[in-house]
């Protein structure tokens, strides 16, 4: 079960979502937001609290106002681009990197070491 509620999507929406149906959407657009999250990076009760939340209002926000994932809508001769999420909740690499911030810092990262042989090291054949 997500820790976000239909109502924190609703304030981030900016208005109520008193429709039972629409309650039952937005909760299960959640529910898939936080196994999307859990199925990448375990379990999610050691996860930030606050910026769990925050990922799965944002991602579930963005899907309510696009929920057929259209990317261009038109009106007699004008035509005008939305978001181009897809039909499914998506997390953007953004909020990825918010829940799990240690992904990819030492990534091609090399620290150059040496340690010298010494003369009196026994594994050594010092002629």
């Amino acid at each position: 079960m997500a820790i976000a509620t239909y109502a924190d999507v609703a304030v981030e929406l900016g208005r109520p979502i008193a429709d039972p149906n629409e309650q039952a959407q937005v909760t299960w657009w959640l529910n898939g937001a936080e196994l999307q999250i859990k199925a990448r990076l375990g379990d999610v009760t050691l996860l930030d609290q606050e910026i769990l939340k925050y990922v799965e209002v944002m991602a579930v926000a963005a899907k309510a106002l696009n929920p057929t994932g259209a990317q261009y809508e038109a009106i007699d001769d004008y035509r005008y681009g939305l978001p181009a999420e897809s039909r499914r909740v998506t997390i953007l690499d953004e909020w990825w990197s918010m829940l799990d911030p240690d992904v990819g810092a030492a990534v091609f990262s090399v620290r150059a070491t040496f340690t010298p042989d010494t003369p009196d090291d026994p594994t050594l054949n010092w002629a």
